[in-house]
């Protein structure tokens, strides 16, 4: 299955960094200190689920990137070794 290679490795960082100010924005309205409200379990149950959500998010990227490039280099061996078959073929032919 082929995709597009450039458009995976140059969306990977833009996807981490909004998991990550996901996570920071949630952090820091943990950390402030907020009078109780009759819903705010209800919210802090909503936030750790979209705090959770955004590290997995952000996990996902992180891979998602990791396989782009493995695929990449995969692909330049694959070429390199094409091409040392090919002469090898050559040389054996004109020997």
């Amino acid at each position: 299955m082929a995709f597009p290679l450039g458009a995976v490795l140059a969306a990977a960082p833009s996807v981490i960094s909004a998991a990550a100010d996901i996570i920071r924005v949630i952090k820091e309205k943990k950390t402030k200190n907020v009078q109780p409200e009759p819903e705010s379990q209800r919210l802090d149950e909503m936030a750790s689920l979209i705090e959770r959500q955004a590290q997995v998010i952000e996990e996902l990227a992180v891979n998602n990137s990791n396989l782009a490039l493995a695929v990449r280099n995969n692909r330049i061996l694959s070429v390199i070794s094409l091409a040392v078959g090919f002469v090898a073929v050559l040389l054996s032919v004109s020997l």
